[in-house]
């Protein structure tokens, strides 16, 4: 008995000494859970309490409350407050999102800029109905997103974001045309519903519209897809790094498009970069690093097509 209490008093030590020669690395020890900080970099080792709410948090809707009815002010369209993000892998917890607070007016482009692991895709994801924060407040377009199930998730993406996405997601099945009218199938209301045809042509694209994704280059392909987005005619484009696979020529391209429906149709658009050339083009640009908000700037975006929507004539 003595023996086995001598050498569990050993290993600890051991264990201890190991700890301890983590020169990077500063632990602090609290009653339960304990944090390990690397530099900015929380990882946090739970206890079951605090994991069980990390869960339900992350994956259930949260219950109603005075908040739930809660709607945006202004003219914004997207508001968020102390939003915090915390992935879970086992009983380690992982800190993404620290504490996000910014507004997006609607009609704006606004671009979230930072560096790779700057958590600009989560907010992304958050902020459209594909992830659930951890803590704070979502409200867009008069939804509060932390009190929808996953259905209502589902249905509020339907109805107010289309998304585009950088590896173009089209039906290899389909032909352009019936690609693009499976985004504006997705639009209940008919009252929004676009024309397809004169899309493809708006667009410069009518020589792609019969042809399948095989039939076209990176660059058609994209635009295809952006046109998918366009057909829903929703109040929200979010776009995760629309040109990081493209050439600059076609990448420039895009860029115009998004310009064009944000000018025809008053389409508030989100983009994810890093590219500071992309920056430029937005109304507001929202610096994120390591989780934080850095700075948050208001611009005069600079238009790479006329500014002016021109008259339609007959």
């Amino acid at each position: 008995m003595a023996k086995d209490k001598k050498e569990k008093k050993l290993k600890k030590k051991s264990t201890d000494s190991n700890i301890s020669d983590l020169n990077a690395v500063n632990i602090h020890r609290h009653k339960e859970p304990f944090e390990i900080k690397d530099d900015d970099v929380v990882i946090k080792v739970l206890d079951n309490a605090t994991l069980k709410k990390f869960r339900l948090a992350n994956n259930k809707p949260r219950k109603k409350d005075a908040d739930f009815n809660k709607k945006n002010t202004g003219n914004f369209i997207v508001e968020i407050e102390d939003v915090k993000k915390t992935y879970l892998s086992g009983n380690v917890a992982t800190d993404v999102l620290k504490g996000i607070t910014l507004q997006v007016e609607k009609g704006e482009i606004a671009i979230l800029y930072g560096k790779s692991g700057s958590g600009k895709s989560t907010l992304l994801n958050i902020l459209s109905a594909l992830d659930r924060p951890t803590s704070g407040s979502v409200i867009v377009n008069n939804v509060n997103l932390p009190y929808l199930n996953d259905a209502k998730q589902t249905l509020f993406r339907r109805e107010n974001i289309s998304f585009i996405f950088q590896n173009y997601n089209l039906l290899q099945n389909l032909n352009s045309y019936d690609n693009v009218e499976t985004g504006a199938y997705l639009q209940k209301d008919k009252s929004k519903h676009l024309n397809i045809k004169k899309l493809f042509k708006d667009f410069n694209l009518e020589d792609c519209m019969y042809k399948y994704p095989s039939q076209m280059s990176g660059g058609q392909q994209q635009r295809v897809s952006i046109l998918r987005a366009i057909s829903k005619n929703s109040e929200i484009i979010v776009a995760d790094e629309p040109t990081g696979a493209l050439d600059e020529k076609t990448g420039l391209t895009v860029l115009k498009i998004l310009q064009q429906i944000n000018r025809d149709y008053g389409t508030t658009i989100i983009i994810v970069s890093h590219d500071p050339d992309v920056a430029e083009l937005a109304d507001k640009v929202i610096y994120l690093e390591l989780g934080h908000i850095k700075e948050i700037k208001k611009q005069t975006r600079k238009w790479l097509i006329d500014p002016i929507k021109p008259e339609v004539t007959a």
